[in-house]
């Protein structure tokens, strides 16, 4: 009995979703969206970082489902790797034709290909047989049945319109060479930023949803070890996010970016 329940136990991977990994994303995720709202000039250099970080997450990642990692582990890190999209909020939607911007498509086609493999076959392997059922959700919506379903659909979804958006940069990127398309810090200069309301409620709603998802999931599930910083693997993030919260902070409040003027949307209609 006591080994069947040392096997239940679930021991978590700190260099994927420990404490140190978590608040240095989630300081990062705060970072970029005050960047883009209030100093949007500095906001590709934000974007980069998320994406180096969220590239390093995601190769560790898939090292360890390859080696049988945790399935609810793998959820919790898939929606650490989401929550980054949270920094949408007007002006920096998209960055059609850039480097960045197609680096990033792929990485997100490459998130959503790991989400179909790891919810149509990936889960089984993962999943530890003969213990209680593990949770995925809210709720305690069990890992299995019709959140299952939901997230199969929402992988392929994912991944179509990924592919799509792919196609979309491919296109931007022919209209650019031809010197159709240009890009849009250019035409911004010297123009007030502009806030999309409801993608800035939309954004915040995000970091919520996924910070709160994020801790639900670990402590409904009892998962261990993740509550010391002790490696590389979970300094790194952290110095990275919290050094860059501050700075956006400091940059905001000194420069006086809290006091300047922007256009402010709503459903497209300026306010």
């Amino acid at each position: 009995m006591s080994q069947s329940g040392s096997q239940c136990n679930l021991t978590g991977n700190p260099d994927l979703y420990g404490i140190g990994v978590r608040i240095g994303l989630y300081s990062q995720w705060i970072a970029t969206l005050l960047v883009t709202l209030f100093d949007s000039r500095n906001e590709g250099a934000y974007r980069v970082v998320n994406l180096i970080m969220q590239c390093a997450i995601f190769l560790g990642l898939c090292t360890d489902s390859s080696q049988g990692g945790s399935a609810v582990g793998s959820i919790v890190t898939q929606l650490l790797l989401c929550g980054s999209l949270s920094s949408l909020t007007g002006n920096g939607i998209s960055h059609s034709g850039s480097f960045s911007g197609i680096c990033r498509v792929l990485f997100y086609i490459a998130l959503s290909s790991y989400g179909c493999w790891f919810w149509y076959t990936g889960i089984d392997d993962m999943t530890i047989p003969n213990c209680p059922e593990q949770i995925a959700f809210f709720g305690r919506t069990s890992i299995n049945g019709r959140f299952r379903v939901f997230g199969k659909a929402a992988a392929v979804i994912g991944l179509v319109f990924s592919v799509a958006l792919l196609g979309w940069n491919i296109f931007a990127v022919v209209l650019r060479l031809n010197g159709n398309f240009k890009h849009d810090r250019a035409s911004r200069a010297g123009k007030r930023p502009q806030v999309e309301i409801g993608l800035l409620m939309l954004s915040i709603g995000l970091i919520a949803f996924s910070v709160g998802g994020v801790e639900y999931l670990i402590d409904v599930n009892d998962i261990s070890e993740l509550s010391d910083i002790n490696s590389v693997g979970q300094f790194l993030p952290l110095l990275v996010g919290t050094i860059a919260c501050f700075q956006t902070l400091w940059t905001i409040l000194f420069h006086g970016y809290i006091w300047r003027k922007r256009c402010w949307f709503l459903l497209g209609r300026h306010l």
